[in-house]
């Protein structure tokens, strides 16, 4: 019996693309109206006079010129010397193929907007999905293909072209009809560049002691866009935290932790079967916070306390904390971290309903930087955390807290959650945690932190930088 495979990752990667404006001239080759194709049909099984043409179809002399002199015109009937009508070889031609209705040609020019990605040049529609990779990894073509990119658009183009026509793409030719040929390419300009942004998630693979991207059909199983995936991801995992993951777990007396961590690291096969069992815990979470089921479970729980404090809070508001894991560059990089961090901006407005309904949480969301002058790390968390930007204060990073993200309630909330980073299994973290009311356990998570952000770091700079938004704009 198969089981549904433990999902720990979402990511949404930005593959780059481009759309292109495209002139063409297609063969269409369509039917013709009744009367002619008739016409046509008769005089393949025989040579007639005119006059029994007209008797045939019921036509006066004249309407029977009408219909006959198009296909005189072009060549494909002629009148025998004997007076008789007769279908000549281009006429005959257009029964080609073993058709047995008479097919006929018809250049047609367009012009039309056709989009690409840049890795793998597989059609995305007629439309770029996203101008932005905001919030994303983002992957990059190589200079080659960005300067050959029309040449590569036009072979891509032709290549795909009865793909494109089945999804009525061409100049909304429906799926039913037969596909056109293709006469020329003309000219081919670039419009605009952008992304189309894919969903990645990674599960565990207990089986090959791996944890694993959802292989799905389309440009995800293609070559390039792997192995540029590959190469991006890399980047943002490439140091191992498992002695340091360890070290917290002690620290913070998790003792469930150790089911699946060992000193030489960490059983997977252990791992998979403790997340399979606390699929409906309470008290335990696998997988990111960015996953929809563990947000949902995050945020009940904290609207349980809000509503709470809302009828019963008064005086100073309670510290509600949200600190960034600094271990990868992959925190943040889906499209659920705005909805979030859109969360978190509201909760910073809540109102408590006693008192002179002054605010219930003071909230802070913690970025870890490489330094007080770390402009790219300021920049990306604006970007990426744009909706809680005025709740956004920088640290300089620390070892101690590197591997940890957590959601801090002050008094009654803990949500812990460890990034593990063991490149040699996984191309992306491996979070897992626990999630505690137990106002010990969260007094403590806090102590650690604050104490952390208390620091000096090199230079005598306090660790704690304040309000990202006050910072200086680069």
């Amino acid at each position: 019996m198969e089981t549904t495979p433990i999902v720990l990752f979402e990511l949404d990667v930005a593959v780059p693309a481009q759309q292109f404006r495209i002139e063409y001239t297609l063969v269409d080759k369509g039917g013709l109206p009744v009367v002619p194709e008739f016409l046509l049909r008769l005089l393949k099984i025989s040579a007639l006079m005119p006059a029994e043409i007209a008797k045939y179809f019921g036509f006066s002399a004249k309407e029977l010129s009408v219909a006959m002199i198009p296909f005189i015109k072009n060549g494909e009937i002629r009148i025998r010397p004997d007076g008789k009508a007769e279908l000549t070889e281009i006429g005959l031609r257009l029964f080609s193929e073993g058709h047995e209705t008479p097919i006929v040609k018809r250049k047609e020019e367009r012009q039309q907007t056709f989009t690409f990605d840049l890795l793998a040049f597989s059609y995305l529609g007629r439309s770029l999905k996203s101008v932005e990779s905001k919030r994303t990894l983002e992957l990059q073509a190589a200079t080659e293909t960005l300067t050959e990119s029309c040449r590569s658009a036009v072979e891509a183009f032709m290549g795909q072209l009865y793909d494109i026509h089945r999804m009525g793409h061409l100049g909304g030719q429906q799926q039913e009809r037969l596909p056109p040929e293709l006469y020329k390419v003309a000219e081919t300009q670039k419009v605009r560049e952008g992304w189309e942004i894919l969903v990645e998630r990674a599960a565990i693979d207990a089986n090959a002691r791996q944890v694993r991207f959802i292989a799905l059909e389309g440009l995800r199983e293609n070559e390039a866009y792997l192995r540029q995936r590959t190469e991006q991801l890399s980047r943002q995992t490439a140091t191992e935290n498992f002695e340091l993951v360890l070290r917290l777990v002690d620290m913070l007396g998790d003792a469930d932790s150790y089911d699946f961590l060992r000193s030489g690291g960490l059983d997977l096969q252990a791992f998979n079967a403790t997340a399979a069992s606390a699929i409906n815990s309470d008290t335990r979470i696998f997988g990111s916070l960015q996953l929809q089921e563990n947000w949902n479970k995050v945020f009940s729980l904290l609207g349980k306390h809000r509503k709470e404090l809302k009828r019963t809070h008064q005086g100073e508001p309670l510290k509600l904390t949200w600190l960034a894991p600094a271990s990868h560059g992959l925190w943040g990089k889906s499209a659920r971290h705005g909805e979030i961090c859109s969360a978190f901006n509201e909760l910073s407005d809540a109102k408590a309903q006693r008192g002179k309904g002054e605010n219930i949480f003071e909230v802070k969301v913690l970025i870890p930087l490489s330094g007080d002058r770390d402009m790219q790390g300021i920049k990306r968390a604006r970007s990426d955390c744009s909706e809680a930007k005025k709740l956004l204060c920088g640290f300089v990073e620390s070892e101690i807290l590197a591997p940890i993200e957590a959601i801090i309630l002050e008094g009654r909330l803990a949500v812990v959650l460890y990034h593990l980073v063991i490149p040699e299994i996984s191309q992306v973290p491996i979070p897992f945690g626990f999630v505690t009311e137990n106002e010990n356990r969260v007094d403590m998570l806090a102590r650690l932190i604050n104490s952390t952000l208390e620091e000096y770091v090199s230079g005598n700079t306090p660790r704690f930088l304040g309000p990202i938004e006050k910072s200086k704009k680069q």
